[in-house]
């Protein structure tokens, strides 16, 4: 195995570790409160959890690991990609900024008391790792990695397993019924369409490409 793809492992160890960690903290919010809500170290969490999940999507491919399909090197799919990766990365930096700002908390913080649940709270339950996602999926797509986007999948993954934390250990247990509703009305990464549109976006050019090679 590649350094580089040790690196990668340990990173995605790493995540899954402060995931981990994490929801131990909100469990036991109790007795970790006056931690979950210190600004300083929910914002090097945070910091440390973006940089981890950008890192392995940038992370230079190895070529005697994986070999980069053909259709890779097409100055169309390359145009394609890097122009897609762009709107998924300043789409999910607009995303994170906004919600932030709405929610005047970062990490574990509470936000006032109050769920959330308009702006972009209306189109998915979890704005802020739906960010995370789109921003390392434009880094791995915009840069052609193909090592990068053979690792997207852990990245979400782990986004997800985040968000659930959250609803299991905090806003169901603070909300209670006014969350089981919000929850029956929003999906936590958006509606199924977005992801349709998603996929159509990434796979045409693919399937153009490999149909014109």
């Amino acid at each position: 195995m590649s350094i580089l793809w040790i690196l990668r492992l340990i990173a995605i160890g790493l995540l899954y570790v402060i995931v981990l960690v994490f929801a131990y903290f909100l469990k036991n919010r109790n007795k970790y409160d006056s931690l979950l809500e210190n600004k300083s170290a929910n914002l090097f969490m945070v910091l440390l959890y973006q940089f981890l999940c950008y890192f392995l999507a940038i992370l230079p491919s190895d070529p005697a690991v994986f070999l980069k399909p053909r259709i890779f090197k097409s100055i169309l799919v390359i145009i394609w990609f890097f122009s897609l990766g762009l709107i998924f990365i300043i789409f999910g930096i607009v995303l994170m900024i906004i919600t932030i700002k709405k929610r005047k908390a970062i990490g574990g913080q509470d936000t006032e008391g109050m769920l959330l649940t308009d702006g972009f709270y209306s189109f998915c339950r979890h704005p802020i790792y739906l960010g995370t996602s789109l921003i390392a999926l434009g880094l791995a797509i915009g840069f052609m990695n193909f090592d990068g986007l053979l690792v997207i999948p852990a990245i979400i993954a782990v986004n997800l397993i985040e968000g659930k934390i959250e609803e299991l250990y905090d806003l169901r247990q603070r909300f209670k019924e006014q969350y089981i509703e919000y929850k029956k009305k929003v999906r936590m990464f958006g509606p199924i369409w977005f992801f349709i549109t998603l996929l159509i976006l990434i796979f045409l050019p693919i399937g153009l490409g490999i149909v014109f090679l």
